[in-house]
């Protein structure tokens, strides 16, 4: 029974810490969402851009070797 209360005093000290913490957190706005998902849309077309045309030229360079 010591044992039943210990694990239920655990839980609700676990549950009062969890919401004294959720309550520091701060939820971006919906124009900061937006403002970082459009940064993370134009990296990504960047990168894969960059990488797209690396892959290409490293595919042809090896071409090249193979048919010399």
């Amino acid at each position: 029974m010591d044992n039943l209360k210990s694990y239920l005093d655990q839980a609700v000290s676990f549950v009062q810490e969890s919401w004294t913490e959720l309550s520091k957190v701060h939820f971006p706005s919906a124009r900061e969402t937006a403002q970082a998902t459009v940064v993370v849309v134009v990296l990504s077309i960047v990168l894969s851009l960059w990488l797209g045309l690396t892959d290409m030229a490293a595919t042809r360079g090896v071409h090249w070797l193979i048919t010399q």
